[in-house]
């Protein structure tokens, strides 16, 4: 009996062991729960604040890429604004050097053909093989009446590419010793009335640069010849129509002369003009901060530098390129 007692004495003192363990345990993790849940909220905190910070970093380097490509991109348009400008004053002056050219070479041109004369609307077969200066010497002689003691012809041709058909015979040009002889010939043309050779009717006119001769063909004159209306060209393209009670009109340009001729019921056709490029490029905005001023030697090396900076930029770019 006593050992039974003993048995369920320590058997209920081992039950009441195991609750209070158990109880032990419990609160053990609900500690454990309150530490874990605890350094958690710490790590949360912890973790935004760190975030807020990385956040913050990330705004001021895109700010800082920011400021860097305005930068880039204010340096690249500054350079092209520099780079424009230096286009700008070289091709100005291109043009400008250009136009200078033309017309030293349209004065040289003009002194030439002083002593010269053209004659228009010879048939090709009368002078195929014979002196050309023999020949226009018999027309001053018996067309035009004029003793031949007092002319000399230096030389005497036809211009021009030699053409299939009759219908358009070549000018012959001829130059005269002096300017004398030849205005002298080209009154007695004038002059003459119905001047014809085998039955065509031929011209005598003074010898022009081509430039000239251009804006004098636009003139219409040839179209009032064929309406038997009586005109003349003034020096250097101006058209002279004649009316019937004796008067005239004078029209001072082939663009006048195209528009005052279709009172007559001709119609000329006028060629465009060549477009001023300058004044194209300047009335674009195309202008230089130095357009405009007295041509100096400050301005030439300011024009070099301009031509050099843009070269350096080309083939600073190419190399990018590259």
């Amino acid at each position: 009996m006593p050992g039974k007692a003993r048995g369920r004495g320590g058997a209920g003192s081992t039950g009441l062991h195991t609750a209070d363990d158990h109880s032990e345990s419990e609160e053990e993790n609900d500690l454990r729960l309150d530490d874990i849940l605890h350094e958690i909220k710490e790590f949360h905190a912890e973790t935004g604040k760190n975030l807020g910070v990385i956040k913050q970093e990330v705004t001021e380097l895109r700010e800082s890429f920011g400021h860097l490509s305005m930068d880039a991109a204010e340096s690249r348009i500054a350079e092209g604004e520099n780079c424009q400008n230096a286009m700008t004053k070289a091709l100005l002056h291109s043009m400008r050097l250009e136009k200078q050219l033309e017309e030293r070479c349209e004065q040289m041109e003009s002194h030439s053909p002083k002593c010269n004369v053209r004659i228009h609307s010879v048939c090709e077969k009368i002078t195929e093989r014979g002196d050309m200066v023999k020949f226009v010497k018999e027309i001053i002689r018996d067309k035009l009446g004029m003793g031949l003691e007092k002319i000399s012809i230096a030389a005497a041709h036809r211009i021009g590419k030699k053409t299939r058909t009759e219908d358009r015979p070549r000018s012959i040009i001829v130059r005269f010793q002096n300017e004398n002889m030849k205005q002298r010939v080209l009154r007695a043309a004038w002059e003459t009335k119905d001047l014809k050779i085998r039955d065509k009717r031929i011209y005598f006119e003074e010898d022009f640069t081509d430039r000239i001769y251009k804006e004098r063909g636009q003139c219409g004159r040839k179209q009032l010849l064929e309406k038997n209306i009586k005109s003349r060209i003034v020096y250097p393209a101006k058209l002279k129509v004649f009316e019937k009670d004796g008067q005239y009109k004078l029209f001072d340009n082939p663009q006048a002369a195209a528009e005052g001729v279709q009172a007559y019921g001709v119609m000329v056709d006028i060629q465009a003009a060549r477009p001023d490029f300058e004044t194209t490029l300047k009335a674009a905005g195309w202008q230089t901060a130095g357009a405009g001023k007295k041509r100096t030697r400050e301005n030439e090396d300011e024009l070099m530098a301009s031509v050099k900076t843009l070269l350096d930029s080309q083939n600073r770019h190419g190399k990018d390129n590259d």
